[in-house]
């Protein structure tokens, strides 16, 4: 299974090389990794030309200095760049990719990351979607990252069939992009399935860097996925637990309700949404 891997990459040089060098050392290894340059203002170009110079499975997209920071919409416009990119190069050397992947640049693999993957697509053809579990670093301990639940396949770490990628249209360039695939391809009648054994060191936790500002932002994803009032009000209550800003729920309430028409899914698609959520809630999954 020909696997392309999509990463864009903005201001990490500092463990640049440890997550490219965790790419280099898979025992079964992608097949090709396209790093896109998402406007970095650090080293980060010189380190990716130097691994795309000396690697030959790797492509490098030159940065798009017009990209503009705007929420869930930034890094979805560079994966895209990657993908008109994969496309030509597919062409170009009569390719057809099965699996295709969108990576952060923030994530060290373990060395039978991909290998593991493949083979659970091989083994399983209505899979569509996988990935394996984010650990971050606390107090010089490796923990599960717990701002998801375990069967949710993060935004760092996402590996599709292609047929699947296909058929839910790509990713939604808007926040909440990386929850609304995984929705789309439970729709789609396509199976998602973690691993836990696949452990993933995330070296920037989740939110790290967000201000309340940013987080209340959510509001406006659960619009694009069509939560409803109360699936969102439930939900920004959860994330306000988490990162201990109970004003967090009204700002994410004014965002909800400012984008509550801007629907990134068809009204179908958010109907199964919903029920699919409030089944979880009320079987406290």
């Amino acid at each position: 299974m020909y696997c392309a891997v999509i990463m864009p990459v903005y201001n990490e040089a500092p463990h640049l090389n440890q997550v490219l060098q965790s790419f280099a050392d898979q025992r079964v290894p992608v097949d090709l990794l396209i790093l896109v340059d998402d406007g970095s203002t650090d080293e980060s170009p010189q380190i990716l030309n130097q691994w795309a110079a000396e690697h030959s499975w790797i492509e490098l997209v030159a940065s798009d200095n017009k990209s503009k920071h705007a929420p869930g919409q930034k890094v979805v416009n560079a994966f895209n760049r990657g993908l008109d990119y994969l496309q030509r190069f597919a062409k170009k050397h009569s390719i057809t990719p099965s699996l295709i992947g969108k990576f952060d640049a923030d994530v060290v693999l373990p060395d039978n990351y991909i290998n593991a993957l493949k083979e659970a697509f091989v083994k399983n053809h209505k899979l569509g979607l996988a990935s394996g579990h984010l650990y971050i670093n606390k107090n010089n301990e490796w923990v599960y990252e717990q701002i998801a639940k375990k069967h949710k396949v993060r935004g760092p770490i996402k590996l599709y069939r292609k047929t699947c990628f296909d058929q839910i249209g790509g990713l939604k360039p808007c926040l909440g992009w990386d929850t609304i695939d995984q929705w789309l391809v439970q729709f789609w009648d396509w199976e998602v399935q973690t691993f836990p054994e696949l452990k993933v060191h995330h070296l920037k936790a989740t939110g790290q860097a967000y201000n309340s500002g940013q987080l209340s932002r959510q509001g406006s994803a659960f619009a694009h996925m069509g939560y409803g009032f109360w699936l969102s009000f439930l939900s920004l209550v959860k994330l306000s637990i988490h990162y201990k800003q109970p004003l967090l729920v009204f700002s994410g309430l004014k965002n909800y309700w400012q984008n509550r028409n801007a629907l990134m899914v068809t009204k179908t698609q958010a109907k199964f949404i919903r029920k699919r959520l409030w089944k979880a809630i009320l079987n406290n999954q």
